[in-house]
């Protein structure tokens, strides 16, 4: 009986841990799809539909033709939470890998999403 006690506890507090603490937290083993509007910033949707903007520290180069990314944390597993100082890994044909650091994760609103396309159709103009 008690190590049933045990197991429900250890997985009470997994559940608690970082990854489910916080709608805010991008996990990265719970990254579904994301997006490139341009070399300094991703748009991540996690596996709930709820999106993040990743903005990285400097120019990634070729980081809107990539079909494919990988994200380092330092947190190292898949429940991690994805942060500043953490790394976006983007490979290059001929040059290999290049990381590039986060600068900041925030939740993208419907706001900052409606901001974004109308820079975008400015920019068109």
């Amino acid at each position: 009986m008690k190590k049933h006690i045990l197991f429900a506890a250890g997985i009470s507090l997994l559940l608690a841990g970082p990854a489910f603490a916080s709608p805010t937290c991008l996990a990265i083993s719970q990254i579904y799809n994301f997006n490139a509007p341009d070399n300094k910033t991703l748009i991540v949707e996690d596996n709930t539909h709820n999106k993040f903007k990743v903005n990285l520290l400097g120019f990634c180069q070729g980081l809107t033709f990539k079909e494919g990314v990988a994200f380092k944390s330092v947190g190292g597993t898949g429940l991690s939470c994805l942060a500043a100082g953490d790394n976006v890994i983007v490979h290059n044909m001929g040059t290999g890998p290049q990381r590039c650091s986060i600068r900041s994760v925030e939740p993208y609103t419907a706001a900052m999403q409606k901001a974004d396309a109308e820079a975008a159709a400015a920019k068109k103009h």
